[in-house]
């Protein structure tokens, strides 16, 4: 059955190739578009625009682990050979919506402070579709 009310972050996972990233801690998806400029004589002086490009992206963090069955070792094959990688984001509850595409990973950092949990943040750029579903 469909989560109802407000969903609980932690419900939602982001799958890379059908696999969940482990140890996350947060993850952002990001949609955009672009506008294009339309502004003529008959504008009165006031800009006006008309829809462009659209874009998106998924930005996450986890925890680094070594012994993860997906984590910053297989996001850095998937960097350091360009390939593409399908994306899901879900909670995996039946009825529940889910956005999935395909992407690049387009950044990857590892963090290690003093005394700290070490973390690496990455960033996926979509190309192409962005699409809504619901899972069954």
């Amino acid at each position: 059955m469909a989560t109802t009310g407000i969903v609980n972050g932690t419900s939602l996972l982001l799958y890379v190739d059908g696999t969940a990233v482990s140890h996350s801690t947060n993850f952002t998806i990001n949609m955009t578009m672009e506008t294009r400029d339309a502004t003529t004589k008959d504008s009165s002086g006031w800009s006006d625009k008309l829809e462009g490009l659209r874009s998106w992206s998924i930005d996450g963090e986890a925890m680094m682990a070594f012994d993860a069955t997906y984590g910053f070792d297989d996001l850095f094959a998937l960097y350091n050979g360009r390939t593409s990688a399908t994306v899901l984001f879900s909670t995996e509850v039946s009825g529940d919506k889910y956005y999935t595409g395909t992407g690049y990973l387009t950044s990857l950092s590892e963090t290690a402070g003093v005394e700290d949990s070490a973390t690496f943040s990455f960033t996926f750029e979509g190309t192409g579709t962005l699409t809504e579903g619901s899972q069954t």
